[in-house]
């Protein structure tokens, strides 16, 4: 088992250097004011792939021999290593195949597609990796693993190299952890020059429940998770001694912590996060990071995350501020009563979104209730547009 070490960290960079950007670092100007620290976010979703998956995949394939090009490689992967390889594999003409959980992210699966991987399914991600690795070992193609090689960890650890370099007073990070290859590298490289760095690990509680979660146990379905990319039930062999060593602490966040800061993003920072990314945001938010360390720097991982997704998550949030207001009134069923309504509505200031008729199951005979979603201003807001529906003798009920 080869140990990744900061000297192989700084030579994977020079391989690197030739192909891949480095990515920014930018000062998260309100979120500093909102939280009284320095924060800055280190935007590893900048690559043409949305995700840092890019450095570790392209660093195995350029250690890779003419031969074992020619073969082809094989990835098992929720969706951002399988882009990256994808992505890579298509540029140096290398024939690409790859496993992938049923549940991964549409968006994910047809780009992968769309740059010319073969791409089979299996139920979970622990499916996939057994399957991609009988499938390598029959065919001949090589095995390249997400997270737990020494080749993708070194290429990772190119990210804290960089932030070296562009920062010089930061006294923390931190940083999503899913199988590990990520922070194991970012920590190797900065332990390595600056021990006296913070590292603050990230990870969603969905991993924690899975991990705890008997292995027999039977299951009519998978509890979904929106941080797809971090969604790995065991650090790896390589990785977790080096994150138990390097890495100060890891702690959890729920999955309410990591919607709300896929939207805390996109609001200050007006950028579009995956839930991955975002936990480490939300680490933040939780108040995980101790008081004393005032400066510091955010992994931002990844951004590819379902639209379909995203649209719920921002109407989620939407509900959380008091920004959505839904109401059923009862009214007699005859013309004339929805156009009474939305007039008091309209005048109040709020904005109708959805209508839903119910005349089957009415309370009263001859009345229809009508479910009313409406955008409001705030909570104080939905409070006067309720009562003036109230107050006109509508009877009015707030969901």
């Amino acid at each position: 088992m080869t140990i990744p070490t900061v000297a192989a960290i700084e030579a994977a960079r020079v391989k690197l250097s030739p192909f891949l950007p480095i990515t920014p670092v930018t000062k998260a100007e309100s979120i500093s004011e909102i939280f009284g620290r320095n924060v800055l976010f280190k935007w590893d979703n900048k690559f043409r792939t949305g995700s840092f998956k890019e450095r570790g995949a392209l660093h195995f394939l350029l250690n890779l021999s003419a031969e074992e090009l020619s073969r082809g490689v094989c990835a098992a992967s929720a969706g951002n290593h399988a882009l990256a390889l994808s992505f890579h594999a298509h540029r140096l003409n290398i024939p690409c195949y790859l496993i992938m959980p049923t549940a991964a992210p549409l968006v994910k699966v047809e780009s992968c597609r769309a740059l010319g991987a073969r791409i089979a399914h299996e139920p979970t991600l622990d499916d996939c990796l057994r399957t991609a690795v009988s499938m390598s070992a029959e065919n001949g193609y090589t095995f390249i693993p997400p997270y737990d090689h020494h080749l993708i960890i070194e290429g990772q650890g190119v990210a804290g190299l960089e932030l070296l370099d562009q920062v010089a007073d930061f006294d923390s990070i931190i940083m999503p952890i899913g199988g590990g290859g990520y922070a194991a590298g970012v920590a190797t490289a900065i332990k390595a020059k600056r021990p006296d760095v913070y590292i603050l690990g990230v990870c969603s509680e969905w991993a924690t429940t899975m991990r705890q979660a008997m292995a027999h146990a039977q299951r009519a379905f998978i509890p979904m998770t929106i941080a797809d990319g971090i969604a790995v039930k065991s650090l790896g062999a390589i990785t977790r001694p080096i994150i138990e060593k390097l890495v100060d602490q890891v702690v959890s966040v729920s999955e309410e912590a990591i919607a709300r800061a896929i939207i805390g993003v996109l609001e200050h920072e007006h950028v579009v996060i995956e839930g991955a990314a975002a936990a480490s945001f939300a680490g933040l938010m939780e108040g995980h990071l101790p008081n004393r360390y005032s400066r510091p720097v955010l992994f931002a991982c990844g951004s590819n995350i379902d639209t379909n997704i995203l649209t719920r998550l921002i109407e989620h949030g939407m509900v959380e501020r008091g920004r959505l207001c839904r109401v059923r009134v009862t009214l007699p069923d005859r013309p004339g009563m929805l156009h009474l309504i939305s007039g008091i509505i309209a005048v109040e200031g709020a904005n109708i979104l959805q209508v839903q008729h119910d005349r089957f199951y009415a309370k009263a005979p001859g009345h229809v209730e009508i479910t009313i979603m409406m955008e409001v201003r705030d909570t104080p807001h939905a409070e006067s547009v309720v009562k003036k529906l109230a107050d006109s003798g509508i009877p009015t009920e707030r969901l």
